[in-house]
């Protein structure tokens, strides 16, 4: 059973990750940066199902001895870094360096350890709005300014150590366990009689299910072992559409199952600090049956969120 050691496996796609690669027949390691009692609400939930699917061990932190220790102890065959600390990521005062800064910590000592024990490649986590991404030569913003800078960065240290290095380019995900996204906006709404309001209507996106997203990030952590050393970018997209669109497609699905309005309200969009559209170029699409199970389980989730009151705030 080949083994994986993966960084931020409580995020919302990290669990939806964690379950693939499980399924897929790795042994999954997931080292999480706090203590079990640190984790509340929906991030609770997602530590206690991803225990069920995952070896997890807590207050492990990258930049720690403690990281550097599970590495050898794991003896993987890949390290899928999957996880990073971008607070304020959406702000167009994103500070780019320091985002760089603080996601490198702690990386060059990892990559040569894991090296050091055997390990295989190196699978990092990016996005489209990240130069040369998304059909954009210029990075989107200054968040994906630093995710360029991060992810070449650690294109070097794999080189340099003898590892296959793999891009995992995430779009925009959507799906059960989620926080603070688009949807959650829509539901908060909805739930009280009011309209969604989207601000952003006329941006085209590439809004991806998450459990396509997590299959695709299966099959490349498969793949980046079967190539060997050398590097690979894995870019799927779902569904590529204008936010406001994406917006009533989410409502009619919503709209079928609760018996709520579901109405949207678009905000006339004249500004464009971010390019007009992004969207991957490896198309990814639900089989028979599985689209009507994923909307089944993204409504369930949302009338778990609004039953345990958490829905009334959005998430940090």
């Amino acid at each position: 059973m080949p083994g994986v050691v993966l960084t931020g496996a409580s995020s919302f796609t990290g669990l939806w990750i964690a379950e693939a690669l499980a399924g897929a027949g790795f042994h999954v390691t997931a080292p999480l940066r706090r203590a079990r009692g640190d984790y509340t609400g929906v991030r609770a939930w997602r530590v206690e199902r991803l225990a069920t699917v995952a070896e997890v061990v807590f207050e492990t932190p990258l930049a720690s001895d403690a990281f550097g220790d599970l590495l050898a102890a794991a003896r993987a065959d890949l390290l899928a870094h999957h996880a990073a600390d971008i607070p304020g990521y959406r702000s167009p005062d994103y500070d780019a360096q320091a985002g760089v800064a603080r996601n490198l910590a702690g990386v060059p000592e990892a990559v040569a350890a894991f090296a050091k024990g055997g390990g295989r490649a190196l699978l990092a986590t990016g996005t489209y709005f990240e130069s040369g991404e998304g059909g954009g030569e210029a990075a989107a913003s200054p968040y994906g300014l630093s995710k360029a800078l991060t992810n070449a960065a650690q294109a070097r240290l794999a080189r340099q150590a003898g590892l296959g290095f793999g891009k995992f380019v995430i779009p925009a995900p959507f799906g059960p366990w989620e926080e603070g996204r688009i949807v959650w906006s829509l539901f908060q709404a909805w739930v009280e009689g009011r309209p969604g309001e989207v601000r952003t209507p006329a941006y085209v996106r590439d809004h991806l299910p998450a459990p396509l997203l997590a299959r695709a990030y299966a099959e490349a952590a498969s793949a980046m072992l079967d190539q060997g050393v050398g590097e690979v970018r894995f870019r799927p997209s779902g569904m590529v559409m204008r936010v406001g669109d994406f917006a009533r497609a989410v409502a009619d699905q919503v709209r079928a199952r609760t018996g709520l309005a579901c109405e949207v309200l678009e905000h006339p969009q004249a500004a464009f600090p971010e390019p007009e559209a992004r969207a991957n170029d490896q198309p990814r699409r639900f089989g028979p049956g599985e689209a009507e199970a994923f909307w089944d389980a993204y409504v369930a989730f949302y009338d778990r969120v609004r039953a345990q009151g958490l829905l009334a705030s959005t998430p940090a």
